[in-house]
This record gives structure tokens, C-alpha cells and sequence, in this order.
């Protein structure tokens, strides 16, 4: 098991924009504020949403489109470092007008429609991630 302790830093409170892409906005907003650890939870609603899905066997992502408002039930994640860039990991819940419930690993192109975020800035060691050869994912190291 890989630990480390952290502090809380700052923590931002936010409203997204109408229409801003989710992922791009965000990372946007914490490599402005030169946050590089943190977590980050977001609720609201989506006019379409692009997630993925990770094939452990085939160790690759595939896309998936919903082309349709959404509501954002619950989107969860952190904020690390690739490649000494901060960089999101989030994982999305999203419904349906049916209260069907999808979701995935988020990535750009989830156009907003109202979305709050709340971010929690972790001070303490520098957290990289780095490609490990047994998943294929970039995991901290």
C-alpha cells in the first residue's frame, strides 16, 4: 500500500459556466491557482457527457457519449501530477430522465448546463503519477 500525510490547504467553493467543458474548466482553474494535490467533488446537470471505460484486459479506453441532458448525480476524484503537469482523475455519476444511472472516468467533452465544485487544496508531498506496466494506468508512485 503506497500513504502519504497531508494538511488541508485551500479550499475553493465554485459556479462552472453554461456550455465550459467540465474537465477543461476545472483543470483550467487548478493549474491557476497552482493547486497540485487536492480533491475535488462537483454536482449539476450536463446538456451531453463523455466519459470512458477502462478494459483491464485489453488495457485501454473506450468512449462513451451521452447526447442528452444529464443530471450530474455525483462527480468525485483528485488532483495530482503528471508528467509535472496537476492533472485531474475524476469518475462522474450521471441519471437519466429515467433515473437510470451511468458513469464513468471523465474526459473533455461534457458540455455544462449548472455545475457547482468544491475543491480542497492538500498541502504535503509532491503526489506523481507515473505509467505502471501491470495495468497500464498512470498511478502514483
Amino acid at each position: 500500500m503506497l500513504m502519504y500525510e497531508y494538511k488541508a490547504g485551500r479550499e475553493f467553493v465554485g459556479r462552472l459556466d453554461y456550455e465550459s467543458d467540465l474537465l477543461l474548466s476545472l483543470t483550467e482553474f487548478i493549474r491557476g491557482k497552482g493547486i497540485t494535490a487536492g480533491t475535488v467533488s462537483v454536482i449539476g446537470a450536463c446538456k451531453k457527457a463523455k466519459v470512458a471505460y477502462y478494459n483491464q484486459l485489453e488495457k485501454k479506453y473506450y468512449d462513451l457519449v451521452f447526447d442528452k441532458p444529464m443530471e450530474i448525480i455525483s462527480c468525485t476524484g483528485n488532483i495530482s501530477l503528471l508528467n509535472g503537469q496537476p492533472m485531474l482523475h475524476l469518475h462522474i455519476a450521471l441519471s437519466d430522465e429515467e433515473g437510470k444511472v451511468f458513469g464513468g472516468h471523465l474526459i473533455e467533452g461534457t458540455k455544462i448546463f449548472a455545475g457547482e465544485f468544491y475543491i480542497r487544496e492538500l498541502i504535503g508531498p509532491e503526489l506523481q503519477r507515473k505509467k505502471d506496466e501491470l495495468t497500464g494506468l498512470n498511478l502514483w508512485e
